[in-house]
């Protein structure tokens, strides 16, 4: 007779891999809550918010024009879990700080108090008004590809091409991506959800953030269902974009005339002047509310000049588009 054969008492490679797939499962999904914190951020504040959706209303617009694809819930439960999380956060640690520097527990509570009430609005307003930012942002240079669009448009209406076939083609454009973007919700709302072109180009026209593009598809819409002539529309609507962005380039080239009227006052004069002052008052030996006047050079020199400097920056960046 043969012997029975002895089981191993190691365990099989499928064993083991059985063994360690919660934990991959679970470092999956701590990755994947920090890639998208609005996921967590539903997962348990998603149902208590809900009767506080409509008071934000307006940023599920905004979204839509920054072309965020979250939805107004998630968003605002991220919103008020990390506003949430920053207060208790700061809280905890300002209040460590300064009893550990040995303040009084009264003043390090009030601190403490205030620095969490600061930080967490600090983060809510942020949170709050970056839809806002990105919509504008994006809007800028979806106005800059317009001229190149409608151009595009106009050739495809010569060429007899219907408008689905036109949005599916401007979908593939890598030159000219926002409008490329919204092209391909035109062409998923036809193609995917089943609505028709107009509706498709309606919802659009709602969520487009350039006027100038909704004013367009408007237009279009108006065409198709009036029967008209798309291809002279297209052309009219093409010169008139064209003349827009001349004159706005005609006003950026004024606008940047005054930016460095306002740069050499904030950045030369207004440094030389008060550096000439303090000069003089270091002379005769006086100061300002008891500050030195080394204290005084100081705070301008290292606070007030890079403020400034920040600020020149931020108008800069407001006027210009990355092209």
């Amino acid at each position: 007779m043969k012997a029975p054969k002895l089981r191993s008492s190691k365990p099989s490679v499928k064993a083991v891999k059985t063994a360690k797939q919660p934990k991959v499962e679970a470092a999956d999904q701590t990755l994947s809550a920090l890639r998208a914190p609005w996921l967590l951020a539903y997962h348990y504040l998603g149902l208590r918010i809900q009767k506080y959706l409509p008071y934000f209303a307006d940023t599920g617009v905004t979204m839509q024009k920054a072309a965020l694809k979250i939805s107004l819930q998630s968003y605002v439960s991220m919103l008020v879990l990390l506003s949430g999380v920053s207060t208790i956060a700061s809280f905890v640690i300002v209040a460590t700080l300064v009893a550990v520097a040995g303040g009084e527990i009264w003043l390090s509570l009030l601190y403490a108090f205030g620095a969490a009430i600061g930080l967490g609005a600090m983060v809510f307003a942020i949170l709050y008004f970056l839809p806002s930012l990105l919509a504008s942002s994006r809007r800028k240079r979806m106005d800059l590809e317009l001229p190149y669009v409608a151009s595009h448009m106009s050739i495809l209406a010569a060429a007899s091409i219907p408008p689905t076939r036109m949005f599916k083609l401007l979908e593939d454009s890598k030159t000219t991506p926002e409008v490329a973007s919204d092209a391909n919700e035109v062409v998923r709302d036809v193609e995917v959800l089943g609505n028709d072109i107009m509706t498709a180009l309606e919802s659009e026209r709602d969520r487009s953030p350039s006027r100038i593009f909704a004013d367009v598809l408007e237009g279009l819409v108006a065409t198709i269902r009036s029967g008209g002539n798309m291809k002279s529309y297209l052309l009219d609507a093409t010169h008139t974009i064209m003349d827009l962005r001349r004159i706005a380039g005609k006003q950026l080239i004024e606008s940047l005339a005054v930016f460095a009227e306002t740069y050499v006052t904030l950045m030369i004069v207004f440094p030389l002047l008060i550096i000439v002052m303090f000069s003089v008052m270091a002379l005769i030996g006086s100061g300002l509310g008891g500050m030195s006047v080394t204290l005084m050079m100081s705070f301008v020199t290292y606070g007030i000049i890079p403020i400034c400097g920040m600020a020149v920056i931020v108008m800069l960046d407001s006027m210009l588009v990355e092209d």
